[in-house]
């Protein structure tokens, strides 16, 4: 009984150690767009986006109400001259759904407008961002 609580113990220390003397990788860069805007409809929340763009002109992330009432996915294309197309797909709760076209400036900012349902409508200007994976927002 004492030898298998022991053997026990050995495997678990290698186990452990096997884990947490692997080497950290970091995440590739991934460009994209980030912003958040108050709703044009009267007493809705905030609309928060985070969007990756691909080098093949996908363009993909997530929308969120700042109130955490509902998360949608967000898929969609941009073209070379910098104009998109997006669709809000509710993905968990009641999250923003609808369209939104816009275009990206030659300086990287982008000009947006979601016409939806309910909440999900409104004008916004998203900054551009060079790693999403290392993009903190101060205070949240």
């Amino acid at each position: 009984m004492i030898r298998a609580l022991a053997l026990t113990s050995v495997l678990g220390l290698v186990a452990a150690t096997t884990v947490v003397g692997m080497p950290a990788t970091a995440a590739p860069p991934v460009a994209g767009f980030v912003g958040s805007a108050n709703s044009s409809v009267a007493g809705c929340p905030y609309i928060a986006w985070r969007l990756a763009r691909h080098e093949n002109g996908d363009v993909t992330g997530i929308a969120y109400y700042s109130d955490m009432s509902g998360v949608s996915s967000v898929t969609g294309t941009v073209n070379q001259a910098g104009q998109f197309h997006l669709t809000l797909t509710s993905s968990m709760g009641n999250g923003p759904v609808g369209t939104v076209t816009g275009s990206r400036s030659a300086k990287g900012v982008v000009t947006a407008k979601l016409t939806g349902e309910g909440c999900a409508n409104m004008e916004m200007h998203m900054n551009p961002v060079s790693n999403l994976n290392t993009y903190h927002v101060a205070g949240g």
